[in-house]
């Protein structure tokens, strides 16, 4: 597989539908200028490397003649890899934040110091578990989730929560078919229809039981529907779905070392192959949370407990109050997290350098509140950290000296300096705005 690099352009895919964000400047410096004391981290991650959910279930299996290869951890949990990955990236925190002072070097933080908060599934947890042995070990730092493993706490839940009226749906809808370009859904999958070709290839799509018995042949002609009901988390049916289960199938066996003949049967080996494929991924999610009036309802849990935490006035939840006063706060939770909040944000546009997907694996949006000591005012600056595509696979050591990528992120009425920096009156104004819709 090539490796990606900064300079590399944009997929075809890229330049023919409009992405969910507006553009941003994008770099990989941690360095603050003179002056400047970190006084508060939040991040918001994803979890590490996941067997896949399905783990190849019927729609995978019969959309190729193919035997999928068979990974050793269950469906959906972390894999001991993913929990290796996850303390490299700790480890490389914890150094940031002794680089920075906003935590001492050498001992263990307080427990008021420190706030970590996953959602209730086990690879979430598992992820809050192994960042914290490697940013802390052998200290004694809690893990915070709700009690009943397995079920979705919440705050982590990208579910609809408003009542799904005619007039909700009609808005929602709408806002989708706009967000997806010309002809809605439809228009989309046809000029996704060059990555569902080579998807088709890779599958030997021509020889799979949904071709030769049930005879659909076309990935890209298969109908559509999108999802919405209350208290489930909205979807995309058809192509879009179909070819993000199985793009992501691939990705996760780069990701955790398979042989590269097994990697999609050995059939992806360049750069442009992977983006094309990732595309379709990026697309599915873009499309789903970048529609504003599915995105800041399906965010809004979420963000309302990060503003909270975030906020310097007093709230009421406890765990917001204990993530308030932490130095750090780790939230853990899912791809569709990050995808809804950047979008209820109203991110910029955004390029990850050396990786294929937008919401990457053990990636993770980090919030960090600063302070210029010379013109006493409070700064807020995003980044989005995390390793690099090449990083992940091979467990690369993450340090100061071989960071992951760092990427500075605007959201809308905070305008960022050449550094990075909005101001954070800025910034709380900005987030009540989008909490209030």
């Amino acid at each position: 597989m090539e490796k990606t690099t900064k300079g590399l352009a944009l997929s075809v895919l890229a330049l023919l539908v409009p992405l969910s964000f507006n553009a941003v400047a994008a770099g990989n410096n941690s360095q603050a200028p003179d002056g400047y004391q970190l006084e508060k981290v939040l991040i918001m991650s994803r979890h590490g490397i996941r067997a896949p959910l399905v783990n190849y279930g019927d729609v995978l299996a019969e959309s190729t003649p193919h035997k999928w290869p068979v990974w050793q951890t269950e469906g959906g949990l972390l894999t001991p890899k993913g929990g290796l990955v996850e303390e490299n990236v700790g480890q490389y925190f914890r150094a940031w934040l002794a680089d920075t002072k906003l935590l001492p070097a050498g001992s263990c933080p307080t427990a008021q110091q420190v706030f970590t908060y996953a959602n209730s599934l086990p690879r979430t947890i598992d992820t809050a578990k192994h960042f914290v042995i490697g940013a802390f070990p052998d200290c004694n730092i809690t893990i915070n989730h709700q009690a009943e493993i397995g079920k979705m706490d919440p705050t982590f839940n990208p579910i609809i929560t408003a009542d799904v009226t005619d007039e909700f749906k009609e808005k929602a809808l709408s806002s989708l078919a706009q967000h997806a370009g010309d002809g809605g859904i439809d228009g989309l999958n046809q000029r996704l229809k060059p990555n569902y070709a080579l998807l088709e290839e890779v599958m030997d799509y021509k020889n799979s039981k949904l071709c030769k018995q049930d005879k659909q042949c076309d990935i890209s002609a298969q109908p559509s529907s999108v999802t919405l009901l209350k208290g489930k988390e909205p979807g995309i049916s058809g192509p879009l779905r179909v070819g993000t289960g199985a793009s992501d199938a691939f990705m996760l066996q780069y990701y955790e070392g398979f042989p590269l003949k097994d990697v999609a049967w050995g059939k992806v080996t360049t750069t442009e192959q992977w983006q094309k494929l990732e595309a379709i991924k990026n697309q599915y999610h873009e499309t789903l949370f970048g529609s504003p009036a599915i995105a800041a309802n399906a965010a809004a849990p979420l963000m309302n407990f990060i503003a909270g935490a975030l906020d310097q006035q007093p709230v009421g939840d406890s765990r917001q109050q204990a993530a308030q006063q932490a130095k750090l706060a780790v939230l853990v939770g899912h791809d569709s997290n990050i995808a809804s909040l950047l979008s209820a944000l109203k991110t910029k546009d955004y390029q990850l350098p050396e990786q294929f997907e937008r919401t990457p694996i053990s990636g993770a949006v980090v919030f960090q509140r600063w302070h210029d000591t010379e013109k006493n005012r409070d700064l807020m600056k995003i980044e989005y950290v995390y390793p690099t595509t090449e990083q992940i696979r091979n467990k690369s050591a993450l340090t100061l000296a071989t960071p992951p990528q760092r990427v500075t992120l605007e959201i809308a009425g905070c305008a960022v300096d050449a550094q990075g920096f909005c101001p954070m009156d800025q910034f709380t104004k900005a987030l009540k705005e989008d909490q209030q819709g």
